[in-house]
């Protein structure tokens, strides 16, 4: 999968082996991505919309869906939006790299 933030295969396929599902709404996705069924596509998330683009600590697969909901906002003030809200996509839901970039970032709740 080719990407334009500089990530090699072998950081894609960790942050695959990290969470295979979406990283907020636990869909499984489409490898690689497909224009035709975006929402269901895999997409690099950037939790944080901050270089270095390839640091695989601050990024993720997520659905196509979320990442667009999310777009470059952030991360605390996306997950109290009606998206998240219908979705049950809180803090507690968010799979662990989510909450370990939070954590690291000292969010409080």
């Amino acid at each position: 999968m080719s990407n334009p933030y500089g990530l090699s295969e072998d950081a894609l396929a960790k942050l695959r082996e990290r969470a295979c599902l979406c990283v907020y709404c636990h869909k499984e996705m489409i490898y690689p991505f497909d224009t035709k069924r975006r929402s269901d596509s895999a997409t690099i998330e950037h939790f944080n919309h901050e270089p270095p683009w390839n640091n695989i600590e601050t990024v993720a697969y997520a659905c196509g869906s979320c990442n667009s909901s999310k777009g470059a906002m952030p991360l605390m003030e996306w997950l109290e939006k009606s998206y998240c809200v219908e979705r049950n996509i809180t803090l507690d839901t968010v799979a662990q790299p989510v909450r370990d970039y939070l954590a690291d970032k000292d969010v409080s709740k």
